[in-house]
């Protein structure tokens, strides 16, 4: 046989098993990564946390704010502030004009998960207004997604975190607020 022959044989085996190995190794790793999230989504436990996010008042405050952006008009610009307490500040515009606004919450965690911003104090300009009609202008002032809901007449917010859009998959539950102590805490569930 000649040496052409048998180096053009060569090669040709050579390719064959490469492919056969790489084909060999796909199917072995397509394998593995099934089985391994079989095994996860099998040691899933359902209504369990699959795990909790600590956070800070500073960072969630830019987390809050950096969402709010997304939800302002000409109407109302607001932002917020996590001291103490829930701080809503911004202007709303009434005949054209810009009236200041303060709004004090006190925020706590319901037992499904949910949060509750409990109205502690309201200035709105130099105008006294029912605590109750200054949420009432904030709600009809923006469009809040659809998981916050302005219950003015019980004088609050209430934020449904099982409807705010995470991901497909997830979903969060409050677990503690105090903001005194800067210890802010949910728990991550798998729907």
């Amino acid at each position: 046989m000649n040496k052409w022959k048998r180096a053009f044989f060569a090669l040709l085996t050579l390719i064959v098993l490469v492919c056969v190995g790489l084909s060999v190794l796909f199917y072995n790793l397509f394998v593995v990564h099934t089985s391994q999230q079989n095994n996860i989504n099998e040691t899933h436990h359902v209504g369990e946390p699959i795990f909790s996010v600590n956070a800070n008042k500073q960072r969630l405050t830019d987390m809050i704010n950096n969402e709010i952006q997304d939800h302002q008009n000409d109407q109302l610009t607001y932002q917020v502030q996590l001291t103490n307490d829930v701080t809503l500040t911004g202007d709303l515009k009434v005949l054209g004009m810009g009236i200041p606004f303060t709004m004090s919450f006190d925020p706590k965690v319901t037992g499904s998960g949910d949060i509750i911003l409990k109205e502690k104090s309201v200035t709105l300009g130099r105008v006294n207004l029912p605590d109750e009609q200054v949420l009432q202008f904030i709600d009809n002032g923006t469009n809040f997604p659809d998981w916050v809901v302005i219950q003015a007449s019980k004088k609050q917010i209430y934020v449904n975190l099982n409807e705010m859009p995470l991901n497909d998959q997830f979903y969060l539950k409050a677990k503690d607020i105090q903001l005194q102590k800067d210890k802010i805490n949910f728990d991550v569930y798998q729907k």
